[in-house]
């Protein structure tokens, strides 16, 4: 266990995770103030951010000294993330990677906090990386039927905030433009208007139809639930700011007993059963809603159930704190 006193660090102070971490660390007081450090790539456009009634101040990312004390959570990608990644790993820091900084890189860990927390002391690197929020909320809604399960077919309705902030905020000014009768802008990246809209891919897609994002939730749904599940996703993009919801068609090894299936899941960690979840009903929520369970009609071996869940708050800030604070303590 660490004699020194522990920094926690936060990278990225305009991503759209980051109000709802802060909120989180001070509600389950992980850190002290005076523990606190954050940082962005602009400090002279970031305002001091309030903790703990305390003013914390935004420092430059880019004159940051890292340290062996510290525990670094990145909230937001790109080349000035993966920068401070190769810095603070350098130095001897902790890195916690929130935002794919390390997509692809298999010597990254992938740490859920309920699910594989122990996988921690035995990381190859001091650079872990969390779950994307739908393949946390997921996770944990199928490891109650882990053993049983044979394939899994996954359409996650994710909201704009899976996009980051910057949609978020392009989202609301689509959304004026329209009730003052005005034509919304559109972000060339994405393609499509956010505001009253359903994307089927808010992304490009590659040659087997699918796209990054797809591949990458069935990738972190593998390595937190095993090789041996079959697994398929869809990912639309919702004109919601916040709150996923998910449908799930789950084939079992043996023909289903609803009732058993049922039982399983309302004695799982952090599952709540819900008559008609709703990504709504689940903002502020500390819980994956679980409802509409139910036996398929196509096959004796399949039932049919979806899960809903805040995105922000639930599995990613809860998450993310829980990973910190067994950093902090322990590592």
């Amino acid at each position: 266990m660490p004699d020194s006193p522990r920094e926690l660090v936060l990278v990225g102070v305009d991503s759209a995770a980051f109000s709802p971490l802060l909120e989180v660390l001070e509600e389950r007081k992980v850190v002290d103030a005076d523990r606190l450090r954050l940082l962005d790539e602009e400090e002279s456009e970031s305002a001091p951010q309030v903790y703990a009634n305390r003013n914390i101040p935004v420092q430059s990312l880019e004159q940051f000294t890292f340290a062996p004390e510290q525990v670094v959570v990145l909230l937001k990608g790109g080349e000035a993330a993966r920068a401070a990644l190769e810095a603070a790993e350098t130095a001897g820091a902790w890195v916690l990677d929130t935002a794919d900084n390390t997509r692809g890189d298999d010597t990254a860990t992938p740490i859920h906090p309920l699910l594989n927390s122990a996988d921690i002391a035995a990381a190859e690197r001091h650079v872990l990386a969390l779950p994307g929020a739908g393949a946390s909320m997921l996770a944990e809604a199928l490891a109650p039927l882990r053993d049983r399960l044979q394939a899994v077919e996954i359409i996650l309705n994710q909201p704009v905030s899976e996009l980051g902030k910057s949609a978020v905020d392009a989202m609301a000014a689509q959304t004026a433009r329209m009730f003052n009768g005005q034509e919304a802008d559109i972000d060339p990246a994405i393609g499509h208007r956010l505001a009253f809209n359903h994307l089927s891919s808010s992304e490009a897609l590659l040659a087997s139809g699918h796209n990054l994002s797809e591949l990458a939730l069935v990738h972190d749904l593998r390595g937190l639930l095993g090789e041996d599940i079959a697994l398929d996703a869809s990912i639309n993009t919702a004109s919601v700011f916040h709150g996923q919801l998910a449908n799930l068609r789950v084939v079992l090894k043996e023909e289903a007993d609803l009732e058993q299936i049922g039982g399983l899941l309302r004695n799982g960690a952090r599952l709540k059963m819900s008559e008609r979840p709703s990504a709504e009903a689940a903002v502020g929520g500390e819980e994956t809603l679980i409802g509409r369970l139910r036996q398929s009609l196509l096959s004796a071996k399949q039932v049919n159930f979806c899960a809903a869940s805040d995105n922000l708050r639930r599995d990613l800030a809860i998450n993310c704190a829980q990973i910190a604070h067994l950093l902090l303590k322990n590592h």
